[in-house]
């Protein structure tokens, strides 16, 4: 039987009406769950439009919202959100890290070098994530989450400088320090010398805060190369963000959640609301957030892919229903307890 708690109930009955003219009652184990429109999906694929309008609204900042939504509306845990938050902005960033591949903007070499501090960043990690286990650390997400959103809101309001300028004196002192470390190796593409430290350092510390913290970590490559190596801009961000997409998928490859099927399913909901919405702002703004051919290949992929994953796997639409909702109203589109 749906129900809904406290001031909900005066939509209970138009949610039972909702319900006994769109659903059947499917059993799954011990639980009884509501077939309707996809068993959940739909809850997914509104958190993706959401994330897909903030996108062009609020910048790199909109895009990171998917964790704390999942959170919030869905109820994970963050050891479920973040790495699908993690898989979700990989998706989104592909067609830029082509793009950057493309013009000649990815120092290989740096990238590299990078991907070898990954590994040692996320085994550290996960010793880390089982003593926080318990600690509050949902909350402590959230409220990260929520300092990054009203920041990003602050900037579109009035832009501030983000990062100091290249006669900044502070600037200039940690640049000679970490040029002086030894070990160096010369990087063609950015015709400079990096010690071999430091890009490794750099991956592990990405691994690290982004099991932690999730999909934020990719805020720190692309300053760091300029602010800190003083890297040419562009190759720092093409370098950047080839680092975080690769950097991203393997963390959230590495927590397993790939494991999950219906971890993916939600994952592939999440990027079809999002591709969508991104297809239909590039169709209509003059800043496109991507080229309207590219956002609608990026529809038609995840859409095949779903097909392909829910029709290989005909009950696994129904686990999206084992979320509970913190909200029972919306869980109307799956999140209901039998």
């Amino acid at each position: 039987m749906f129900y809904i708690k406290g001031w909900q109930v005066l939509f209970s009955f138009g949610i039972d009406f909702a319900i006994k003219n769109t659903s059947k009652v499917l059993e799954l184990g011990d639980c009884q769950m509501e077939n309707i429109l996809f068993s959940g999906a739909v809850t997914f694929m509104i958190i993706g439009i959401l994330a897909g309008i903030l996108f062009p609204v609020l910048g790199n900042a909109g895009s990171f919202m998917v964790v704390p939504l999942l959170m919030i509306l869905t109820g994970l845990p963050p050891e479920i959100a973040i790495p699908i938050g993690l898989a979700h902005l990989a998706a989104l960033i592909v067609p830029a890290a082509i793009s950057q591949w493309q013009a000649g903007n990815v120092d290989f070499k740096l990238l590299l070098l990078f991907l070898l501090g990954l590994l040692p960043g996320m085994l550290l990690a996960n010793k880390v994530c089982r003593l926080m286990e318990g600690a509050g650390w949902s909350e402590i997400l959230l409220g990260l989450y929520l300092l990054l959103l009203v920041g990003a809101v602050a900037h579109r309001i009035r832009p501030l400088a983000l990062l100091p300028k290249p006669n900044n004196r502070y600037r200039k002192k940690i640049v000679k320090v970490l040029r002086g470390l030894p070990g160096k190796i010369f990087l063609p593409a950015s015709m400079m010398p990096v010690p071999l430290i430091i890009p490794v350092v750099l991956g592990m510390v990405f691994a690290f805060t982004g099991k932690l913290w999730g999909p934020v970590a990719a805020f720190m490559v692309s300053p760091f190369l300029i602010v800190c190596l003083d890297m040419p801009v562009m190759m720092a961000v093409g370098t950047a963000t080839a680092a975080n997409f690769i950097g991203m998928l393997a963390v959230a490859l590495g927590s397993g959640f790939l494991a999950l099927p219906i971890n993916l399913q939600i994952l592939l909901w999440l990027f079809l609301g999002s591709s969508l919405t991104v297809l239909v702002l590039s169709a209509f703004m003059q800043r496109k957030p991507y080229p309207v051919p590219v956002a609608a290949v990026l529809v038609l992929i995840t859409s095949v892919t779903l097909w392909v994953l829910t029709t290989s796997q005909p009950g696994l639409h129904l686990l999206i229903q084992h979320f509970s909702f913190p909200v029972n109203l919306l869980g109307w589109f799956g999140g209901v307890q039998g």
